[in-house]
């Protein structure tokens, strides 16, 4: 291939970014700038590059990226900014983000997501929840992603009977759980003690549970202590992932805290014995 023109790069930066490599991304776009290509970035690289800075956290070459876009006079319209407030969220300023947010012209599906998980994961959940109430009475639906962020809102405040009045409007907004909100929900619930519903909800799921889902509801066996539920999910973890050694020691942690000693001792031999074929082979 000759020289390269902008849709070329273009192209393989989102590829890139939009498959959860976002090393390549930036390494990609760092090529482009500073290896005298005769194309210069245009506003659809800068937020794939952006986006790149919001899945590795990296804040400081986001600022740099907001600093240089002012420096060479490119206008920060709604969609650059909306990556801006996925980044600054994302990476704990909520105040900036926020800042950015109020600027945005309209306000989209988007914005609000970006602006819900990063609240989200930062410990605000009523501001979260907030702005999900507010996106849904202005008459903007949500979205699969919007959905995470809020569900995980919910997780992460332990709101079981509000995030499962949440998780069940899906349907009202023409959208299908996928296995991930499924997994939300039953750690959710698993977490506060009703791991029958959880094991329930997962019997009802219209698609095949993933180890996800299954480890989840483990995790939860885990701090309740069930062994019943524990050793059910633990089977159906092993199955899918049998080289992974974790599913075993949390089921011999469960079956020790019931006091089934024995049961402990054999998994936890089962590990040691797999570690050393693994270390051998």
């Amino acid at each position: 291939m000759g020289e390269k023109d902008l849709l070329s790069w273009n192209a393989m930066i989102a590829c890139y970014a939009q498959n959860s490599r976002p090393k390549e991304a930036l390494q990609l776009f760092n090529l482009m700038r500073n290896h005298n290509v005769s194309v210069q970035p245009d506003e659809m690289i800068f937020d794939r590059a952006i986006s790149a800075c919001s899945q590795l956290g990296d804040l400081k070459f986001g600022l740099w990226i907001e600093t240089y876009l002012s420096k060479i006079g490119v206008e920060l319209d709604d969609h650059l900014a909306t990556a801006l407030v996925d980044l600054y969220a994302k990476c704990g300023n909520i105040e900036k983000a926020y800042e950015l947010f109020h600027g945005l012209k309209k306000k989209d599906v988007v914005a609000y997501s970006a602006l819900i998980f990063g609240c989200g994961i930062n410990g605000k959940a009523f501001e979260a929840i907030r702005l999900f109430r507010e996106m849904t009475t202005a008459k903007i639906r949500p979205n699969s992603i919007t959905y995470t962020g809020i569900l995980t809102v919910y997780n992460h405040a332990g709101l079981v009977e509000e995030g499962y009045k949440c998780f069940s409007s899906m349907t009202e907004h023409g959208l299908m759980p996928s296995a991930d909100h499924y997994g939300i929900m039953v750690y959710l619930l698993g977490r506060a003690g009703r791991l029958d519903k959880a094991h329930g909800l997962i019997k009802s799921m219209p698609m095949r549970p993933n180890v996800g889902v299954w480890g989840a509801l483990l995790l939860a066996c885990r701090l309740h202590s069930n062994v019943e539920l524990g050793e059910i999910a633990a089977q159906h973890c092993i199955e899918m992932e049998p080289d992974s050694s974790g599913y075993c020691s949390l089921l011999a942690n469960i079956y020790a805290s019931a006091e089934r000693w024995d049961d402990a001792k054999r998994l936890r031999k089962m590990e040691e014995t797999k570690f050393d074929q693994d270390t051998w082979s």
